[in-house]
């Protein structure tokens, strides 16, 4: 009978009990990319309007719920650098018309401000608005909207749970928008 040594037999071991990585996505055209935290996948999505990239991140259990990252391009945005557009992020006026912006929509519940990686953005967390189109389900959701600028444009994370479960997922949610690397 053969013995493995004890550092053989726990490297085997942990290599069978710890979950597999999440692999990083980028998008070659845009630059876009995120490292999902553990437990979360990211796939490539269809792009919807002036959006140039768009991924899912979600865990395996997700199935209207987990997150969308997108980006859009802001030609408006090319002259500025990125010091101007992480002041333009913490200013309470931009952040008003972040929230006006989504008010139409949603019932904004808390905004506040956002930074990682050299960028600064914004965190919104809001309600749908009930509305005679809008499925009952809508009505269960909450959202996290995490908003950076760039020179580039506008990466949007966007995040949804039920409101029940909301809090003890917010972390997860910030965590996947910590992980995304706006084009540069």
């Amino acid at each position: 009978m053969r013995t493995f040594p004890a550092a053989a037999f726990l490297l085997a071991t942990l290599s069978v009990a710890a979950p597999a990585a999440a692999q990083p996505l980028r998008d070659a055209a845009t630059g876009l990319a995120v490292d999902p935290p553990p437990g979360y996948a990211a796939t490539p999505m269809a792009v919807q309007g002036a959006q140039q990239a768009r991924m899912a991140v979600r865990r395996p259990q997700d199935s209207d719920t987990g997150c969308q990252v997108a980006f859009v391009p802001a030609p408006q945005n090319e002259s500025l650098r990125q010091e101007d557009l992480n002041r333009l992020a913490r200013a309470p006026g931009w952040q008003r018309v972040l929230m006006a912006t989504l008010q139409p929509l949603y019932n904004v519940i808390s905004v506040e401000s956002f930074a990682h990686s050299g960028h600064e953005g914004v965190l919104l967390v809001a309600d749908l608005r009930p509305r005679p189109d809008l499925p009952q389900r809508g009505q269960e959701l909450r959202t996290l909207f995490a908003i950076v600028e760039t020179p580039r444009g506008r990466t949007t994370t966007v995040c949804t749970e039920e409101k029940t479960r909301f809090a003890t997922r917010r972390s997860e949610f910030e965590a996947v928008a910590r992980g995304v690397v706006p084009p540069r």
